[in-house]
């Protein structure tokens, strides 16, 4: 008995030394969370002497670490001796103030009157946590200054794997195909281009692919396009995915036409008027001396038939001749606030006048956009421009059908919109840039000379605006006259 007593005392000194050595601090309360032990490294961590903690409860000694997020698994460990094992970042300890991670352990002993609590303040896990940290953020602030770089772009821009699926699909994108990013991730890119395209050369190119496609919107209407394709590699070299990059053309074509016109209207234009002023003098001889030899003719002369044909012949070239200077010659306008809407209502009133019974089951609707304010225009010259195309609209239509007026104002490019939509038998598609031209007209009749939609075209041109035409043969026909409100 006595040879044991030396064994039991060294096993209890190795215990004690073991504990108050440790290297991570260590309590042992009691059921009531009393602290009844505390070792070297605890104090150290602490850094308040022992003597001031033993015999406090945990949370008397330790209330801001029970407020950080220990309190819950603390008491359920005292309560129902559940361990725990957590890890509160950015934890500020009870007796200074440094930011630092704080790693907590609880268990209870098996004599269920006292519970172990292992607590390390991490510092430099802490650094290491919050460099990772910083790293992600930037990476994040990276990624969104990149989404958000790629989304500002004006032009189209797509990404593709290397089998043509789509990865990025941008705001410019989503705007111009009216597709949703969402309905098209995944997708072969093949249904956003006209079909028979080749639009990457079969070996794998380091320069951009460059050329002008035809791409098909969600709604199926076809634009041009200018496309450059060029493949994606990662820092060895090796292809990773595709990079599409377009450029709506559809506007610049526009104004290539219009130009293109323009300068056709004034090639036109030098043309007829100097061949106009050539014939208009003769022409007054013929009509004057017809007049004279008339005058003398009695009624029952056999040659006054011929000469009156003469004379009829005459003045009607004289008319055409006539028109064709008013239409070629810069008009004199007086420019003045116009009301937009007053001159449509005028122009469709003039319009009933002009046909009266003979609109027979035309309708016409309107939808008038409360926002426009008037514009600096010619009233008169403009409702004569709107009173030619409502014309050659109810003559398309064959009086069945309806003819709708909408008038829209884009406030971004500070425009006014007059569209007219009629149903009638639309302009063929080979016709569609020759209808501005002097002398082009689709309805043959004595009393057409094809000169309304030339007028309308240099009446808004000069008032700074353009006019657009859509048409599908035997559907119908929308014209769209664009003007600037300043």
């Amino acid at each position: 008995m006595n040879r044991s007593m030396p064994a039991k005392q060294t096993f209890s000194s190795f215990v004690e030394d073991l504990i108050e050595n440790l290297p991570i601090g260590m309590m042992i309360v009691d059921k009531n969370g009393k602290i009844i032990r505390m070792n070297k490294k605890q104090e150290e961590t602490s850094q308040i002497e022992r003597e001031k903690i033993l015999g406090r409860t945990f949370q008397e000694a330790f209330p801001r670490t029970l407020e950080q997020g220990l309190e819950e698994p603390y008491f359920k460990l005292l309560e129902y001796r559940i361990p725990f094992d957590v890890i509160i970042d950015r934890y500020i300890p009870q007796y200074y103030s440094k930011q630092m991670t704080y790693h907590a352990r609880g268990a209870p002993f098996s004599t269920n009157k006292y519970f172990i609590l292992l607590h390390e303040l991490e510092e430099e896990l802490y650094q290491e946590k919050r460099l990772v940290e910083k790293r992600t953020e930037e990476l994040q602030e990276s990624k969104n200054f990149l989404e958000s770089l790629i989304d500002s772009s004006p032009n189209i821009v797509i990404s593709t794997d290397l089998s043509d699926r789509i990865l990025i699909f941008n705001q410019t994108a989503e705007k111009v195909f009216g597709y949703r990013e969402e309905d098209v991730i995944k997708r072969r890119t093949d249904f956003l281009f006209k079909k028979k395209q080749n639009r990457m050369n079969k070996k794998e190119e380091t320069s951009w692919n460059i050329q002008e496609v035809l791409c098909v919107k969600k709604n199926q209407n076809i634009f041009p396009a200018f496309l450059m394709v060029s493949n994606i590699r990662n820092m060895n070299g090796k292809s990773v995915a595709k990079l599409y990059l377009l450029n709506d053309l559809t506007e610049k074509k526009e104004i290539e036409e219009r130009l293109f016109l323009s300068e056709k209207l004034a090639l036109y234009s030098e043309l007829m008027g100097g061949i106009a002023h050539q014939l208009n003098n003769p022409l007054i001889g013929v009509v004057n001396f017809s007049e004279m030899l008339l005058k003398e003719m009695d009624d029952e002369d056999p040659k006054r038939e011929l000469a009156e044909t003469i004379s009829k012949a005459g003045r009607e070239c004289l008319r055409i001749i006539t028109s064709v200077l008013n239409c070629i010659k810069d008009p004199n306008l007086n420019f003045s606030k116009t009301n937009v809407h007053e001159v449509l209502k005028n122009a469709i009133h003039s319009l009933n006048e002009q046909f009266g019974e003979k609109l027979g089951k035309i309708s016409i609707r309107t939808k008038m956009d409360p926002k426009i304010l008037p514009i600096m225009g010619d009233s008169i010259q403009l409702e004569q421009c709107f009173l030619n195309i409502l014309t050659n609209a109810i003559q398309a239509m064959q009086k069945r059908g309806s003819l709708k007026i909408k008038t829209e104002y884009d406030k971004q490019k500070k425009q006014v919109k007059i569209v007219f939509t009629d149903h009638g038998t639309g302009i063929p598609k080979e016709y569609l840039n020759k209808i501005f031209l002097p002398f082009f007209s689709l309805q043959k009749s004595p009393d057409r000379h094809g000169l309304g939609l030339s007028f309308v075209y240099q009446i808004i041109r000069n008032h700074g605006g353009y006019v657009k035409v859509e048409s599908e043969e035997g559907l119908g026909s929308t014209f769209t006259v664009i003007l600037p409100t300043s």
